[in-house]
């Protein structure tokens, strides 16, 4: 069964659809990248599997449990409560790190799983610091956010998404707001969880890292999902006009 299930989903801004009824399903272990024009939906796909956007129609089932499904055309969703457990399978990784400023390193790892998830604190911190040492940063537990780089926040942002033990991680342009080197960086660490078989949905602009670091991609345009393969076949060998267009136009 699929970790994540997409089926028919739309999201409309008043007159404007942000998604045109999108299907989706990732399997467990797979690394999958979404690419496309900015506006074409990317983010937007990525917020409604979070619940940071809320669908005008569809379903989206996340590890067996349903987060929301449209009945006699309305987008029902579970109880408040029960939303928040469920997105807590779920592990986001933003564009511009959202580190909580007044908290260490070691302690923006640790907060949600001590305060949402009730774990015992000397597991946890255990637990974090081998993710500050999948992440490269074992030295910069005690560091606050304003003593790192732009890299290390958003390597600190993955060990935090990873701390929760989601069933699969959100990655929102996770190196757009990075230099070239920094970005490398982040990207030697996502290709670190790739080796480890995370489940992952990156939504990104690097098509270099799509290429070398997914196990399939996909591309979107005007709120739809217009292709999807292969990174060697999706590059090599675009089917769709618009596809071949965009990777014309990067290079």
């Amino acid at each position: 069964m699929a970790i994540l299930s997409i089926e028919h989903v739309s999201k409309r801004f008043g007159s404007f659809t942000a998604l045109d009824d999108v299907s989706l399903q990732v399997e467990q272990g797979e690394a999958v990248a979404i690419i496309g024009s900015s506006g074409s939906g990317k983010s937007t796909l990525l917020r409604c599997v979070n619940n940071l956007e809320r669908v005008s129609a569809g379903r989206i089932v996340i590890d067996g449990d349903v987060l929301v499904d449209t009945v006699k055309g309305t987008a029902k969703y579970p109880p408040e409560k029960e939303v928040r457990r469920i997105c807590t399978k779920t592990g986001m990784v933003f564009q511009h790190f959202n580190l909580f400023p007044h908290l260490t390193c070691l302690e923006n790892i640790t907060v949600a799983p001590l305060r949402i998830l009730k774990r015992d604190k000397a597991a946890v911190l255990a637990e974090a610091m081998e993710l500050l040492d999948v992440v490269g940063l074992r030295n910069k537990a005690d560091n606050y956010p304003a003593q790192l780089s732009g890299g290390q926040k958003q390597r600190i942002a993955i060990a935090r998404a990873l701390a929760m033990n989601p069933q699969i991680m959100l990655f929102d342009e996770p190196t757009s707001a990075l230099d070239p080197e920094t970005t490398n960086e982040v990207i030697v660490t996502i290709q670190k969880l790739v080796a480890r078989a995370v489940t992952m949905l990156i939504v990104t602009h690097d098509m270099r890292f799509a290429r070398d670091s997914a196990s399939r991609v996909l591309f979107m345009d005007e709120g739809k999902i217009l292709e999807e393969n292969t990174p060697e076949k999706l590059f090599e060998c675009p089917e769709s006009p618009r596809l071949r267009a965009f990777l014309q136009s990067i290079h």
